[in-house]
C-alpha cells in the first residue's frame, strides 16, 4: 500500500470519528450529520428521558387568638357576648376570641395593661375616656380599617367623641340614655299615680313611698357627676366643659352651686340625716339595700325608682322575669327643670389596641359585633340598648322598652353626650369622689364644690 493510500484511509478515519461525536453533542431528538467527503450518510440518532418530579405541599394555617375586654352590666350581657363569640368563631375557625371582663376601674386598668405591655387586642372604650386614649396613641385609627361605607351607617352624633385630626378611633358598639324607672306597685300602695314631672317632684314622692310603703323612694350612686348633669342643664346651667384651668368657673354658676348641693343633699339629707333621727332613708345606695348596683336594687324591689340607662332593660328581663315591664314597672323621662328636659348619652367603642400583632383579626372580630348582624342579634334581638347603626328604628325586633325611651327623645331639649373635655374621664372620678364625700357627710357641699373647682385647676394647668 503507497503513502498516498495510507493517508487517504486515515482521512477517512478521522471524518467518520468527527460525525460520530457530533452526533453525541446533540440534545434530544434526532440529528442528522451527512459527510461533506462522502456520498454515504452516516445516521446517529441519540435519545434524552427529562423525568420531572411534583411535590404537594400542605399549609396549615396558625390559629390566631384575640383577646377582646370589657366591663359588664350583668350576666345577661357577658351570656350575649359569649353567644356571638361563639358564632363567629365557628364562622372564623383560625380566629379565637379570648372574652375578659373587668369589673372595676376599667379603663385605669387597661392604661396600666399598656405600660406593663400586655394590653387587649379589643377594648371598650367610653366616650369620656376616647381623648385620654386617643392622646396616648393606644387606638388604631379605625378609618384606616373600614370601608366608608360601612362607617357612614353609624349615626354621626355617636362617632364625634372618637374623632381627631381627621381620623376616626372607633366606632360605637351601641348607645344608651337616661330614663327613670319607677315601680308602679310601689307608686300604687303610696297613692301616687304618675311618674314624677320635675326634680321637685321627684324628692317629694321619694318621701311619700317611704312613709307609705316602708320602701325607700330613690336609689341613686354616691358620687355619679354624669347622673347630676342633667339636672343642671335642666334648669338652665350650661353644658360642663373643661379645657383650661379657667374653666373650672363652670362650678361659680349659681344655678350650678344650687343643684349641686340639692343632689348632694338627696343622699346626706335622706339617708344620712333620716338614720340620724332614727328615721327610715327615702334615698340609699344600692348597697344600703344589699344591691350590687341600680338594676338590682330596682328589680328585687327594694327600691321604687332608679335613674339609669338602657343596659338595665335586659338584665331586668334575664334576672327578674316575675318582676313584668308594663305591669309591676314602668319607665318614663328624666324629671324637668326649671329651663326644660335634659338627659346623658352613653356609647362606648370596641377600640383596637394601635399596638395589636393582630390589627385585621381584630377589626374582622369588631366589624362581626358592630355590623348589621351583631346590631340585630346582640342590640336588637336580645335588647342589649339601642343600635347605634341606623335603620333599626322601626324594626319589629326591636324590644318596646326600648321603643319607649326613644319616643322621649322628642320631649328632650338636651340630650349631652358623655364627653365634659379631653380630661373626662380623670375629672369624673375625682368629681363623683368630691360628690361621695359630701354625700356622707365628711365635707360640706360647699367644700365638695371647692374641690371639684381645684380638680379642674390642677387636671389642666401645663
Amino acid at each position: 500500500m503507497g503513502k498516498k493510500t495510507l493517508y487517504s484511509l486515515i482521512l477517512v478515519s478521522v471524518l467518520l470519528l468527527g460525525v460520530v461525536a457530533a452526533g453525541c453533542i446533540g440534545g434530544g431528538g434526532t440529528t442528522t450529520s451527512p459527510s461533506p467527503t462522502t456520498t454515504t450518510s452516516t445516521v446517529v440518532k441519540t435519545e434524552t428521558q427529562v423525568q420531572t418530579k411534583t411535590t404537594t405541599e400542605t399549609k396549615v394555617q396558625e390559629k390566631v387568638f384575640v383577646r377582646f375586654a370589657g366591663w359588664s352590666a350583668g350576666e345577661t350581657e357577658m351570656k350575649n357576648y359569649q353567644k356571638m363569640i361563639d358564632e363567629f368563631e365557628k364562622e372564623n375557625p383560625n380566629i379565637g376570641i379570648k372574652y375578659e371582663v373587668i369589673t372595676q376601674m376599667f379603663h385605669e386598668n387597661i392604661l396600666a395593661s399598656f405600660g406593663a405591655g400586655v394590653a387587649p387586642d379589643v377594648f371598650y372604650v367610653d366616650s369620656a375616656w376616647a381623648p385620654i386614649f386617643i392622646d396616648k396613641g393606644a387606638l388604631y385609627p379605625i378609618s384606616d380599617l373600614a370601608d366608608k361605607s360601612f362607617i357612614d351607617k353609624f349615626y354621626p352624633f355617636l362617632l364625634e367623641p372618637f374623632k381627631k385630626n381627621g381620623k376616626l378611633y372607633g366606632l360605637p358598639k351601641d348607645w344608651s340614655m337616661l330614663a327613670l324607672f319607677y315601680n308602679k306597685k310601689l307608686f300604687e300602695q303610696a297613692g301616687i299615680t304618675k311618674p314624677p314631672e320635675t326634680w321637685e317632684e321627684l324628692e317629694q314622692d321619694a318621701k311619700i313611698i317611704a312613709e307609705k310603703t316602708g320602701k325607700p323612694g330613690l336609689a341613686i350612686y354616691l358620687g355619679g357627676f354624669n347622673r347630676y348633669v342633667p339636672v343642671a342643664v335642666s334648669n338652665g346651667a350650661p353644658k360642663p366643659w373643661f379645657e383650661k384651668p379657667e374653666d373650672a368657673s363652670w362650678f361659680d354658676n349659681p344655678v350650678v352651686k344650687e343643684t349641686l348641693t340639692w343632689y348632694i343633699n338627696l343622699y346626706k339629707v335622706g339617708k344620712v340625716d333620716m338614720e340620724n333621727q332614727g328615721k327610715k332613708p327615702y334615698v340609699v345606695q344600692p348597697g344600703d339595700v344589699g344591691a350590687g348596683w341600680l338594676g338590682d336594687a330596682f328589680g328585687k324591689q327594694e327600691v321604687a325608682m332608679v335613674i339609669s340607662g338602657n343596659w338595665m332593660i335586659p338584665f331586668l328581663a334575664d334576672q327578674f322575669p316575675d318582676f313584668k315591664y308594663g305591669e309591676d314597672w314602668d319607665i318614663a323621662p328624666l324629671p324637668a327643670g326649671k329651663s326644660g328636659r335634659a338627659t346623658m348619652a352613653y356609647t362606648v367603642i370596641l377600640g383596637i389596641n394601635a399596638k395589636s400583632g393582630h390589627p385585621k383579626d381584630a377589626w374582622k372580630f369588631v366589624e362581626f359585633i358592630l355590623g348589621p348582624k351583631g346590631q340585630k342579634d346582640l342590640v336588637v334581638k336580645a335588647g342589649q340598648t339601642l343600635p347605634s347603626m341606623k335603620g333599626f328604628e322601626n324594626d319589629p325586633d326591636m324590644w318596646p322598652q326600648h321603643k319607649k325611651t326613644l319616643s322621649f327623645m322628642s320631649q328632650y331639649d338636651n340630650v349631652i353626650i358623655f364627653l365634659w373635655g379631653p380630661k373626662s374621664g380623670t375629672l369624673e372620678g375625682k368629681f363623683s369622689d368630691a360628690m361621695a364625700a359630701a354625700m356622707r357627710g365628711e365635707m360640706t357641699p360647699e367644700e365638695a364644690i371647692q374641690t371639684m373647682k381645684e380638680v379642674v385647676q390642677q387636671e389642666l394647668s401645663g
